[in-house]
């Protein structure tokens, strides 16, 4: 291995100097819409809450300055970044994006975009990955594939010594064709054997999650706030029972556990479908967003410890929480939300220092 500045990729991991680069770090999705001092203050708060990476939005019309002052205080910070450089949901960018955009929508203003800001922020090591969008879904597999591999090619050959990849769900949350498609991993991993993407993408909300859960969130997206109370109360109802066992476990014995046939058993059931794809493939598998509901309280960091120490005996080489909400930005309104008050830096230091001790994690 080299002692360049820069990530690399070697035998499934990220590598930075002679060492296996592991991270925990977390989103801040806000961080280029706000004022220059916000944003460096919410950097400064990652560090010192022991993050090693942060992930934010960088859509169109992010502004060059501010892009440009978020590397530099990272590169004084040690902190590596993933821009997100479109969204499917629109939020913070000028257009939403729908299924034909992947066909050839995007040459429109994402082209010329990513194209612009890659190759104004080219070879930048600050840079651990740049993602092409966050949770993608389309009706057409074909058209998903053509664009990550058009487009990853592009920017690849435009900044040969940056990494690429797309946000994508995994598990059971990518839709890349009909709605079953979200069971077929093959997809999954056709996708991320395209050679200009180079490591794969999971989000994870298993923990906490059911189906009810998850509707809630799609339908607040969608802005039909109607349907998303209905499906976020049912949740409460449904969900009290398996939280308050959740709680007993964590009391008497430290963990939690996977039930059968439980939403949180299957969609962990996929996700390591895709850890295993990324195996087969040699690629880094990192997770993008996961989170602990604000509902189990006190017990949060033990939670945090439990589920970062099993992806990483899984292979997953990172994991970034959603949301670190550092002086009052980038707000959750799924209950995901945390900040410094809830003392989950603590336990980010300590599995990290074991990291770096060479302790098993």
């Amino acid at each position: 291995m080299s002692n360049s500045p820069f990530v690399r990729i070697s035998n499934g991991n990220f590598n930075l100097g002679q060492e296996v680069f592991r991270f925990i770090g977390c989103n801040m999705y806000e961080l280029a819409n706000v004022e220059s001092g916000i944003a460096e203050s919410m950097l400064t708060d990652a560090a010192d809450e022991g993050f090693k990476v942060v992930r934010f939005w960088a859509f169109e019309p992010t502004d060059k300055s501010k892009f440009r002052l978020i590397t530099e205080v990272s590169r004084d910070l040690e902190l590596k970044l993933i821009p997100v450089l479109a969204d499917t949901w629109g939020f913070l960018q000028n257009y939403k994006i729908y299924g034909k955009w992947y066909k050839d929508g995007y040459r429109k203003n994402y082209l010329p975009y990513v194209k612009d800001i890659v190759t104004d922020f080219r070879n930048c090591p600050e840079i651990l990955i740049w993602e092409l969008i966050n949770e993608p879904s389309t009706d057409s597999f074909p058209d998903i594939y053509n664009f990550a591999r058009d487009v990853s090619l592009i920017l690849k050959n435009l900044s040969p010594e940056n990494l690429f990849s797309i946000g994508t769900v995994g598990g059971i949350g990518d839709k890349f064709g009909n709605f079953f498609s979200r069971f077929n991993h093959k997809y999954f991993e056709e996708l991320y054997s395209i050679d200009t993407l180079d490591a794969l993408s999971l989000h994870d909300y298993s923990f906490n999650s059911t189906l009810f859960e998850r509707l809630d969130i799609l339908y607040r997206l969608k802005g039909n706030y109607r349907l998303s109370r209905i499906f976020g109360e049912t949740d409460k109802l449904i969900n009290y029972m398996p939280e308050t066992i959740d709680k007993i476990t964590l009391n008497k014995l430290n963990k939690t556990y996977d039930f059968p046939l439980t939403f949180r058993r299957i969609w962990r059931y996929y996700n390591s479908r895709n850890v295993f794809s990324a195996r087969l493939l040699k690629k880094p598998v990192y997770v993008g967003e996961t989170g602990i509901k604000k509902s189990m309280n006190k017990y949060r960091p033990l939670i945090l410890e439990n589920e970062i120490r099993r992806y990483f005996s899984e292979g997953i080489a990172g994991v970034l929480l959603w949301s670190f909400e550092a002086r009052g930005k980038s707000l959750d309104g799924h209950d995901y939300g945390f900040d410094k008050n809830d003392l989950l830096g603590d336990t980010v230091k300590k599995i990290q220092a074991d990291f770096n001790s060479n302790r098993e994690c």
